[in-house]
């Protein structure tokens, strides 16, 4: 339940601030702008979008799965018609250890990447792509901040292509997790108390990290464990005390050495399972 009173504290979050109050007049932290790749687009192509997100010393904002309190960033995105956007696409996080627990978030300069798909149909012409962000900026207080973004699109036969938002933007796609390496074989098995996480082949793997997508799954702040056994690896993962639950699987970004970060989603075996194939 410490995630559940960690959010009721960070309900006030969204409004008032989290784990001490905020001052009466926050202060910015943090600040966000809205980078396009391209300063003119064809009906028909897919344009390239961050967030931008700079955040002063000492404090940070959250990734999607914040950890024991706090909150991600929401972006209400405001679009002219036809016009949509993806999902957004959040780079590796960092642990955090905070007065309220162990958090998954970022500190500095973050830039969160989607994508807008321009229709077929699309008018030529200029276009506005805007939208109202909400996110939390923390340090021993969290202060919630909001900003109406947007930035000009030129809708046109030709694409031009923004050159400083483009370098901004392949930038931060290096900070993206990748997908496994199809060469690393991944299971994870469940036990009462833990998920065990294994990778095979492990000749390269001297360390390991994984950051869970969903909440109350793992113990944010529990030691993960790396255990050596013949050809394999296998990473301890101490459960939630607040799993409920049973997940069919395990998604998050696993990152190997201490530098490469990797997507992963694995079914979860649990022992009756495993003894049911036998």
């Amino acid at each position: 339940m410490k995630r559940l009173l960690a959010s009721s504290a960070c309900l006030l979050a969204v409004m008032l601030g989290c784990k001490h109050p905020a001052p009466t007049v926050p202060q910015m932290h943090s600040r966000a702008s809205l980078l396009i790749e391209q300063a003119a687009a064809i009906p028909g192509s897919k344009v390239n979008v961050g967030i931008q997100f700079i955040t002063d010393g000492g404090w940070h904002i959250y990734w999607q799965n914040p950890g024991d309190s706090g909150e991600p960033p929401r972006m209400q995105w405001q679009l002219p018609s036809g016009i949509t956007a993806g999902p957004l696409e959040w780079p590796t996080p960092a642990r955090m250890t905070t007065s309220a627990g162990t958090d998954y978030g970022y500190q500095g300069t973050t830039v969160l990447l989607t994508s807008l798909q321009i229709p077929n149909t699309a008018q030529l012409g200029a276009a506005k792509v805007s939208g109202d962000l909400r996110w939390l900026v923390c340090h021993d207080i969290c202060i919630p901040q909001s900003a109406h973004l947007e930035a000009p699109l030129q809708l046109a036969s030709t694409a031009i292509t923004n050159e400083s938002a483009h370098q901004v933007l392949q930038s931060a796609s290096v900070h993206l997790p990748k997908p496994l390496a199809p060469s690393i074989r991944a299971a994870v098995g469940d036990s009462s108390d833990s998920f065990r996480l294994t990778l095979t082949p492990s000749e390269s793997i001297t360390k390991a990290d994984f950051f869970p997508a969903d909440v109350e799954q793992i113990e944010n702040g529990a030691p993960q464990v790396l255990e050596r056994h013949g050809g394999s690896v296998a990473l301890n993962l101490k459960k939630s005390e607040y799993l409920h639950q049973e997940p069919q699987h395990l998604r998050g970004i696993l990152v190997l050495n201490g530098r490469d970060a990797y997507q992963f989603d694995a079914p979860v075996q649990s022992a009756a399972k495993r003894s049911g194939k036998r």
